[in-house]
């Protein structure tokens, strides 16, 4: 009983310190986690890379919605180290350690690194699209595209697994305490 004041005391306390005009920590992760959802479906597709890789504006909001969910990560990761010290709760444990994962896979560095990777592998491709456009097998241009696009979805598909599984143990914990 003791620990679950403490931990709900601990809660109360970071919500409010984590809380600005936007509301509160859950909600926050919540909202931008939703917002990633949406943008990598678009960038999951070879036009959407396109799109990011021309697109300078587009590029700069991409980058900033992930640094935001870093940023969310890191607080929550905060927040639950503290409470991991009073709590023996398995859930924060989880948390942590997929925070962590998280956090050392696909920071924003790796992103940056990654999607410049992608965007110089495309204009290669364009550039060489019209010689391209005939030939069969993966040296085509629908072979090429194939190819990138399939490791461009494999990338984003596994920021979006830690991003919402984040998420869950989020609301798990919310619910929870």
């Amino acid at each position: 009983m003791r620990s679950f004041i403490v931990i709900l005391i601990t809660i109360i306390t970071l919500n409010v310190a984590a809380q600005d005009d936007e509301g509160r920590l859950d909600e926050r992760i919540d909202d931008v986690t939703y917002e990633w959802d949406l943008e990598a479906d678009k960038l999951a597709t070879y036009e959407g890379l396109l799109f990011v890789c021309s697109n300078q504006e587009y590029r700069q909001k991409i980058i900033g919605l992930l640094n935001e969910v870093h940023h969310l990560d890191s607080v929550l990761y905060d927040v639950l180290l503290k409470l991991s010290r009073t709590s023996s709760d398995k859930e924060i444990k989880k948390t942590l350690k997929d925070i962590k994962k998280f956090e050392e896979d696909y920071d924003t560095k790796g992103f940056i690194h990654f999607m410049n990777s992608e965007c110089k592998a495309a204009r290669e491709i364009e550039k060489t699209a019209a010689d391209t456009r005939n030939e069969v097998g993966e040296s085509s241009y629908s072979g090429q595209v194939y190819i990138l696009e399939t490791e461009l979805f494999k990338y984003v598909k596994h920021v979006t697994q830690r991003v919402d599984k984040i998420r869950l143990h989020v609301h798990h914990l919310s619910s929870h305490y």
